[in-house]
């Protein structure tokens, strides 16, 4: 059966329903109390075909393998699910969310010669591995 693994923790979630919403507001099936993490942010969809995760038009977006998503997408087995991501300005001022090519992984070390937002804070609602 699928499952949800918080790598952090390990703590794993079977995903027994056809429709598993994942959000902030108390009866969603994955509840996560980050305020960053819209009321209901996410659903995976189980079909004949697989599973698939869908963005519900939260503000801060679903990622799948550090990939924004803008439709439904098949999941496959390691599939690293980021639910809310936020870039914060440490300046003391309403944070603002740069412009980000959603299109693009997000990068995991610096370009040469320089260093990636050196005064933001990186925020994540909460990381989920799928598993089949």
């Amino acid at each position: 059966m699928a499952k949800l693994v918080d790598p952090s923790s390990g703590e794993e979630r079977q995903l027994v329903k056809s429709v598993t919403l994942l959000g902030r507001a108390e009866y969603c099936d994955v509840c996560i109390r980050e305020r960053i993490v819209s009321r209901e942010h996410a659903r995976i969809v189980r079909r004949i075909t697989g599973h698939y995760i869908e963005d519900l038009g939260s503000t801060h977006g679903t990622r799948v393998n550090s990939v924004r998503i803008h439709r439904r997408v098949k999941l496959q087995d390691g599939d690293l699910i980021t639910v809310a991501l936020v870039r914060e300005e440490r300046s003391g001022s309403t944070p603002r969310l740069p412009h980000t090519d959603t299109s693009m992984p997000l990068r995991r070390t610096p370009p040469p010669g320089g260093d990636t937002a050196p005064h933001a804070d990186v925020r994540v609602g909460a990381s989920l591995v799928f598993r089949k």
